[in-house]
């Protein structure tokens, strides 16, 4: 059993069709077919069942993919540290990021990329969901989002702020004067919400079960930054964590009443047990300078 006919099969399983495997791993389709074949030879059972052009998992597929995917992540962490004992400044960093905390993303990697130019980073935006879920497949180096009210998956987590929920609406909105708002006038107001998936959406669900709220939800979006600018009519106003809205000096956040504090926690996040590299570590520190003087 070799390692690239692990990972042949990871991306055979991903895409469940050999020709879009193959193009993407750069090899041809023959010579992704015929390793397939001799893991399965190997394993004496079939990984795939071929339908046409399609190939679906078989049972035997499924159980053996998170295996392959431990030994792939096994073998690029021992890579990996030998690069770090070499004490390399090259490489690359994978880190995916929830939209609201672009900002700070931004202020940390402008730090980091000046310290270590030559690492090149690769940075993905997506739910909290969806992040954490290629994180535990191994694909990404690190995670920066709000913590989940479900987390599934075993991660190790770097606290790194609490940020406040509050009504955000533009200055141009007729609710925008006052001073705080209560959630019986929130369920009234027409609303944009973050996508399902996000944590802060999570987090408000959470809030409108424990308090049998029901919100007056008039537009669902998957991205924050259009959200912010939806809001520039008047017409709409939402729900976000101060730290998505914080260099947004035409919006306007006021506070919720409720008995307990409406707030979600910024964690970075990690794969359990794996090898963290040098640069992913060194991020993590760029990252807490530029939280340090805004925490609370």
């Amino acid at each position: 059993m070799e390692l690239r006919q692990l990972k042949y099969f990871e991306k055979a399983y991903e895409y469940q069709n050999f020709s879009e495997a193959s193009r993407l791993l750069f090899i041809s389709q023959s010579t992704l077919s015929q390793q397939i074949k001799q893991l399965e030879e190997e394993l004496d059972i079939l990984l795939f069942d071929r339908i046409g052009k399609r190939v679906v998992p078989t049972e035997a597929g499924k159980a053996f993919l998170p295996y392959a995917r431990k030994a792939i992540q096994d073998a690029e962490s021992g890579k990996q540290i030998i690069k770090d004992l070499k004490e390399l400044e090259t490489g690359e960093l994978h880190i995916g990021a929830t939209y609201s905390l672009s900002t700070l993303l931004t202020d940390a990697l402008m730090a980091f990329t000046q310290a270590h130019p030559k690492i090149k980073i690769n940075i993905t935006f997506a739910t909290s969901d969806e992040l954490l879920a290629q994180l535990a497949e191994g694909r990404m180096d690190c995670v920066l989002s709000f913590l989940p009210e479900k987390l599934d998956g075993n991660f190790d987590t770097l606290p790194l702020f609490s940020s406040g929920l509050y009504f955000i609406a533009h200055r141009s909105h007729p609710l925008a004067s006052i001073s705080s708002i209560t959630l019986n006038k929130l369920s009234q107001t027409p609303l944009i919400l973050p996508a399902r998936g996000f944590a802060t959406r999570q987090k408000i669900e959470e809030i409108c079960t424990n308090k049998k709220l029901h919100l007056h939800i008039g537009m669902e979006v998957n991205d924050v930054q259009t959200i912010i600018r939806l809001l520039e009519g008047g017409k709409w106003a939402t729900i976000l964590t101060e730290a998505a809205v914080h260099e947004e000096p035409d919006l306007v956040k006021i506070p919720i009443l409720s008995v307990e504090r409406l707030a979600t926690q910024g964690f970075l996040f990690w794969p359990q047990g794996v090898y963290r590299k040098k640069s992913t570590l060194a991020f993590a520190k760029f990252l807490q300078q530029v939280i340090a003087p805004h925490k609370h």
